[in-house]
């Protein structure tokens, strides 16, 4: 709970700083979802990862000098390893120019170190439970396949719901709640540790990202979640339970590759008219494309906010499955 505090403070101040250098330094970008020339602070996922950073050094700090246990500090300061590389990668991204620049195959090639430090440290349990199927042991290729895998996967996939106020910290929110819950219930109390740094750190960010938006999260907040994601699983052994929370990023892949068949560059943000927010194609696209469109067929009119929720609620009834199979009943 420390690490938790510790991580959201942190968070929420450099980030407060974050938004007043960004704007003074005319580091900002244009809110599409709105009508009107808005601008708002951009890549600030840069507080994130530093209240991120000072949670897990905290628990580095308390095993060394309270618990000696050196095991624990390896696996933390691997965590923290694939945190600052993936942020590093999303900050050139974001401030560098390569959205401008970089293909999308471009953009996943750049992201494959990410998963070094947990290959590193051999880290994860080569025996994996997945959903209908079963138990099934991978042997050496759980490091060196399964690990570098979900890890990019993870970080690319949570790159790909994103334009909205407040989505892509809400929906990190609760698959990481999800996860850590799983985690103590299960004892894994490494995935535990960085879980809550990691809910501190996103809590914190929102605060200032959800609606209307003070500032953007940018690529260093997406990648570096996505990529946090798939380590708390490997940490914790919970790769069943994550890729079923997983299961909205897989629809938006479907729809992505859908768009790229029918020679469309998909956004995520939708058209503003009249406080309302409009698909800005005929077909769907991206999940958010989904969502406005039922809530202007339900209500007569999609607002931003909605939107938001309308996928949170989808993701909250994932976990709630999730964590009766995984909690309740044991799998």
């Amino acid at each position: 709970m420390l690490s938790f505090a510790i991580a959201l403070m942190t968070s929420y101040l450099v980030t407060k700083k974050w938004i007043e250098i960004a704007r003074r330094r005319g580091l900002v970008g244009k809110d599409m979802n709105k009508e009107g020339d808005i601008k708002v602070a951009e890549a600030g996922g840069i507080g994130f990862i530093m209240g991120l950073a000072m949670g897990l050094l905290f628990m580095v700090a308390v095993n060394a000098f309270v618990y000696d246990n050196m095991s624990s500090i390896v696996y933390l300061l691997a965590s923290l390893s694939v945190a600052l590389m993936a942020a590093f990668v999303g900050f050139v991204d974001d401030v560098l120019g390569w959205k401008k620049g970089l293909s999308h195959r471009a953009k996943v090639i750049s992201t494959l170190p990410i998963a070094v430090p947990l290959m590193a440290v051999k880290a994860g349990v080569s025996r994996m439970k997945i959903p209908f199927i079963g138990s099934i042991d991978l042997g050496i290729a759980y490091p060196l396949v399964v690990v570098p895998v979900g890890v990019v996967g993870a970080a690319n996939a949570f790159n790909m719901i994103a334009g909205l106020n407040g989505l892509e910290a809400s929906m990190s929110l609760i698959i990481n709640g999800t996860l850590a819950v799983i985690a103590l219930t299960h004892k894994a109390w490494i995935s535990f540790a960085v879980a809550m740094s990691v809910l501190g750190a996103t809590l914190g960010f929102w605060i200032w990202n959800k609606y209307p938006a003070k500032v953007f999260p940018g690529d260093v907040f997406t990648y570096t979640s996505g990529a946090l994601i798939a380590t708390i699983a490997i940490l914790g052994n919970m790769e069943g339970p994550a890729l079923m929370l997983f299961i909205p990023y897989f629809i938006e892949l479907m729809l992505y590759i859908r768009g790229k068949l029918n020679g469309v560059e998909k956004e995520s943000w939708g058209v503003p008219r009249g406080g309302c927010l409009e698909p800005p194609y005929d077909k769907c696209y991206s999940v958010t494309h989904v969502a406005m469109k039922i809530l202007k067929k339900v209500k007569g009119c999609a607002t931003e906010k909605e939107v938001v929720l309308l996928i949170n609620a989808f993701e909250a009834v994932l976990a709630i499955i999730v964590l009766y199979l995984y909690v309740f009943r044991g799998w």
